[in-house]
């Protein structure tokens, strides 16, 4: 006995109800969640490091630029080496492991760029700016000395309090939607399952 897609239709609109029940549920649940408990809100500052050397009389710009942009991940590499982890660390305000400041601090590559961006996090807007700003300086001037091929980096304009963004680890609004979806899935998987189920015992019993 088949299942078609029409079967299917049927048992959707006959269970109804239930999708509807268990949508309500889980985007209830979900915003209950958000609402419940203290919010943590997490900050986040950035800042930008120039690396590129002199152009002035090259003959080939463009070779220049592509030679210093397949340096980048070697750049990318040093910024996280334990000797630059661990002088941030000592001229941080503030207490922070080596490991916080790895899991604080993203360092990326902007696209087409010869730059590194120092992506700090923070739980508040002083600490993600100031870690930031000292990790980008630290790098600066320790980076050369780990690798002296290197482009004199330049750090761009400090992070500032205006610079900084925030995001709450519990959203509201995503939560309750992301309960709805699920309630939706979990409901609409059991019906469909249910319903083959039952036409696979109805076509055993048929046979018999």
């Amino acid at each position: 006995m088949e299942f078609s897609l029409t079967d299917l239709a049927k048992r959707f609109w006959h269970f109804a109800w239930l999708i509807i029940l268990l949508v309500i549920v889980f985007a209830g649940a979900g915003f209950v969640y958000a609402k419940s408990g203290k919010v943590i809100t997490n900050y986040s500052a950035s800042r930008t490091v120039l690396i590129a050397k002199n152009n002035t009389d090259v003959r080939d710009p463009n070779a220049r630029f592509l030679a210093d942009k397949s340096l980048v991940p070697t750049y990318e590499t040093v910024a996280q080496d334990d000797a630059i982890v661990s002088a941030v660390q000592k001229a941080l305000p503030f207490k922070m492991s080596k490991n916080d400041i790895n899991e604080a601090v993203k360092v990326q590559n902007p696209t087409d760029t010869l730059a590194l961006s120092f992506q700090a996090s923070g739980s508040t807007t002083y600490r993600a700016k100031t870690l930031a700003n000292i990790y980008a300086d630290t790098f600066t001037e320790i980076g050369p000395t780990l690798y002296p091929d290197m482009g004199k980096p330049e750090p761009l304009s400090k992070a500032t309090g205006s610079d900084v963004t925030k995001s709450a680890l519990k959203n509201a609004k995503k939560l309750t939607v992301f309960g709805a979806a699920f309630g939706f899935v979990i409901s609409a998987f059991g019906i469909m399952i249910s319903g083959i189920h039952k036409n696979y015992k109805t076509a055993a019993s048929n046979k018999d």
